[in-house]
């Protein structure tokens, strides 16, 4: 739809990451005058950088898979395809000490810490997985009785359990299936074949170029963006919002659109119903605690190593430079040591000293032979609402794009589930967000 053909009316977007500017540009083409509010000091969001040696460093690790075709085609038309680069990425396993190739359905099946019906069970639970297409269905299954159910119990204690305990910070006993479902299809999701390697694609300067460059194409549509800005309220009026209060004043738009997690947006429209405040308020996310390791050589020959070992308080081992060619980052070798966790974890209450002390001591023990002369730096990060938790059963509590506030919309995490809080899915969201808006206000 073209811009002559939509009403042109003003629209404020709260929260300037991925979503928040991909659902921005999309809202410009199709007329509408948009301005973005993002508290930060620059956009992104978890997807946003840190300086660091005259470079922008991720945050976090990202993952961009050559199959991502939301992702890829906002890369070719923000104009920086220039900048992406495709990698052939490796994970493995580190168990009892020692380090496996875990990569595709050959290795599932060569997997030495399994005997070999329990490898050939693993692969079973790969292949499961692709021939299920019902994630409603998934939905309504344990995420431990169906891993059980096909694996067995020797292949979910060795590597489902291990993966689950990562993930969730704690049992996944109403969790359901489709959070191994959706990563399983997504892992094969580039591949061809039983032996073809997964094809990831990383940008020069970090994730925030294709934001930067995004951003720059809105601004040159019309877009206006606000940075260290936190809006105090979305200004509610006979229920409809009708702007944004901002250092004690009231800025009107005839549409505001929130992709805040819910809990955030709860607290800023106290004059919205109280059921649907209530509803976003009582959403739970996990956090994660994901200090960065700055090295001066290569750690590992994987980009993901998973640890089974549940005394070792993160849970994996992250090296983006096996990804992105360390001449992009100065030959610096970059490596993150994630741990979700829950609400109630006291590992998030950790000082960053405390943090970095237990980190470092588990690090020692998993690389004894690493030189402590390779180690320059240690940045403690966190970070409050990462990846919502689903329980079975509450489809039914996940928030409408279209909320009981007139003129007031909502895209976040919590409401793409099944697919996972990975920048493909959040981007395709956007654009969903942007239809719904786009059809309630034709000219």
């Amino acid at each position: 739809m073209s811009a002559s053909q939509q009403s042109g009316k003003s629209i404020a977007i709260i929260g300037g990451g991925i979503m928040g500017v991909a659902l921005a540009y999309k809202l410009v083409q199709n007329g509408f005058k948009v301005t973005v509010y993002e508290r930060g000091d620059n956009l992104g969001g978890l997807a946003g950088y840190m300086p660091y040696d005259g470079l922008r460093i991720d945050r976090f690790y990202h993952t961009i898979l050559s199959s991502d075709t939301s992702m890829q085609g906002l890369i070719e038309e923000s104009g920086v395809a220039d900048k992406r680069h495709f990698t052939a990425t490796k994970q493995g396993f580190y168990d009892r000490g020692k380090l496996y190739d875990f990569n595709t359905p050959v290795d599932f099946m060569l997997f030495p810490p399994l005997n070999i019906f329990q490898r050939f069970r693993l692969g079973l639970q790969v292949i499961a997985a692709q021939f299920e297409s019902d994630w409603h269905k998934m939905d309504t299954v344990p995420v431990e009785k169906w891993l059980l159910s096909v694996s067995g119990r020797g292949a979910y204690q060795k590597v489902w359990k291990p993966l689950l305990r990562a993930k969730f910070d704690t049992t996944a006993e109403d969790v359901p299936a489709t959070y191994i479902w959706s990563r399983l299809r997504r892992m094969m999701g580039t591949r061809q074949g039983v032996t073809s390697k997964e094809m990831m694609c990383y940008l020069e300067n970090s994730y925030y170029t294709l934001i930067e460059a995004l951003a720059r194409k809105c601004e040159a549509l019309g877009v206006t963006f606000h940075v260290n800005t936190a809006i105090e309220e979305v200004v509610i009026e006979n229920n409809r919002a009708v702007g944004v209060r901002l250092k004690g004043e009231v800025i009107p738009y005839d549409l505001v659109a929130s992709t805040l997690a819910s809990p955030i947006l709860a607290s800023l429209i106290p004059s919205a119903p109280s059921d649907f405040r209530d509803l976003l308020a009582g959403q739970q996310y996990l956090g994660v605690v994901c200090p960065l390791l700055i090295l001066r050589k290569r750690l590992l020959p994987y980009y993901v190593l998973n640890i089974t070992d549940e005394s070792i308080p993160f849970t994996a081992v992250v090296e983006t430079t096996n990804l992105i060619d360390p001449k992009h980052v100065k030959g610096y070798h970059l490596v993150y040591l994630p741990k979700y966790v829950a609400p109630d974890s006291e590992v998030a209450t950790w000082s960053d000293e405390k943090l970095k002390t237990e980190w470092m001591k588990h690090f020692r023990r998993m690389f004894p032979d690493y030189q402590e002369s390779d180690i320059v730096e240690f940045i403690p990060q966190k970070a409050k609402y990462v990846e919502p938790i689903r329980p079975m059963g509450t489809l039914h509590e996940i928030p409408p794009i279209k909320t009981p506030v007139q003129g007031l919309y909502m895209g976040n995490t919590v409401m793409i589930y099944p697919e996972l809080g990975n920048g493909e899915a959040v981007t395709r969201y956007a654009l969903k967000v942007a239809e719904q808006v786009i059809a309630d206000h034709k000219a």
